[in-house]
């Protein structure tokens, strides 16, 4: 396999994984929306390996890429929708993250659900790795304020214990 098709099958791979985010990041605009710009980054990524802007430089370099026109293009996009507020019934978390700035959803998004390094996520933004750890403290800071409980077990629904168990 040559390195354009290397690159391409990176980009292929990373495909859910920039779905998961994309709906994440995108979570006041709706799913259509986050497909729209996942699709917009694939064709970006697609673009740079064909016209030979993107080279193998190492594992991860063409997913880092499409994440990167990904945050890029949802950063233009959802700036009218900056503030919004989702509706009552969507999971706390939801909200919170809606809550979130921008930069401080990305950045969380990208270390906490993504599993990026700092280092990773820093060049995706495009902000210095500094800038970056201070916008996940500030994220961690505001999404621990929420009341998060796991929903209360219907009648007939054993609830799993509150504690991990050693199974031999």
């Amino acid at each position: 396999m040559g390195d354009r098709e290397a690159l391409f099958a990176e980009v292929e791979e990373a495909t859910p994984r920039l779905r998961r985010y994309a709906r994440a990041l995108c979570v006041t605009a709706g799913s259509i929306a986050a497909d729209d710009l996942v699709q917009s980054a694939i064709d970006k990524a697609a673009a740079a390996i064909r016209n030979h802007g993107l080279r193998r430089g190492g594992p991860g370099v063409a997913r880092i890429c499409a994440y990167h026109a990904l945050t890029s293009a949802a950063r233009e996009e959802l700036a009218a929708l900056e503030g919004a507020k989702l509706s009552a019934r969507q999971p706390a978390i939801a909200q919170g993250l809606a809550s979130l700035p921008f930069e401080e959803r990305a950045a969380i998004l990208l270390v906490a659900l993504e599993g990026f390094s700092y280092a990773d996520a820093a060049e995706i933004i495009g902000a210095r790795r500094e800038t970056l750890v201070a916008r996940v403290m500030r994220a961690r800071a505001a999404l621990s304020t929420l009341d998060i409980r796991p929903p209360a077990p219907s009648d007939g629904q054993r609830r799993a214990g509150g504690h991990l168990r050693l199974v031999k």
